[in-house]
């Protein structure tokens, strides 16, 4: 039976937001934002609204990261950019621990990361069950996904049914107040600077 969830709902009803959320276990905030290329002694507390506004006005986007913590996990937001999804990022940022990101594309194209200790696990556009890159790959447990999809359809969408599944990897609950309350925000290079870089490689 398909567990009923609806805390994310709120999601599909924020027009133009696809965030990009990173939970990292094993490294403190200030490494989680140099990770990220920022300098946590420029950090500020911003709201997503802010971000915006910091935003040039031409063609072009500056990077953010917006850090918490939360169980012993920092949580990591980019409402701009999308640096939480490149593979290079998510193997650095798994170092001495493990990390799960997601994003929400603005055409469905979401998709899901994995990484333990700078090892990439998952990297996928997920439909049906998540699977890891290695077949049989024993850090990726088949039963984080129970429930939450039909593991039998392979066609199943996620959409924000993948911070269900955040929070049974990481073990931490996630709150709408992550999207909307200040956080430590960081400038970071913009996601872009990674095209056709060696940090796309995917093993």
């Amino acid at each position: 039976m398909d567990i009923q969830d609806d805390r994310f709902d709120w999601i599909d009803e924020e027009e133009g937001f696809y965030p990009v959320l990173t939970l990292v276990e094993g490294v403190a905030e200030d490494e989680v934002i140099r990770r990220f290329g920022g300098d946590p002694r420029s950090a500020r507390l911003l709201v997503a609204d802010e971000i915006y506004d910091l935003q040039p006005g031409h063609q072009g986007h500056r990077g953010h990261v917006s850090v918490g913590t939360v169980g012993g996990v920092v949580f990591a937001l980019e409402v701009v950019g999308s640096t939480g999804a490149v593979p290079g990022v998510l193997r650095d940022m798994s170092r001495g621990g493990r990390c799960f990101g997601l994003l929400l594309g603005i055409n469905g194209d979401d998709s899901v990361q994995y990484a333990v200790d700078g090892d990439l696990v998952v990297h996928e556009e997920p439909y049906g069950p998540v699977t890891p890159l290695r077949e049989g790959d024993v850090r990726w447990n088949p039963a984080w996904c129970t429930g939450l999809v039909d593991v039998e359809d392979s066609t199943e969408f996620w959409g924000p049914k993948l911070f269900l599944l955040a929070e049974r990897v990481m073990g931490v609950t996630i709150e709408r107040s992550w999207f909307s309350r200040p956080l430590r925000t960081a400038e970071i290079p913009y996601s872009g600077i990674f095209m056709n870089t060696p940090a796309w490689d995917i093993p």
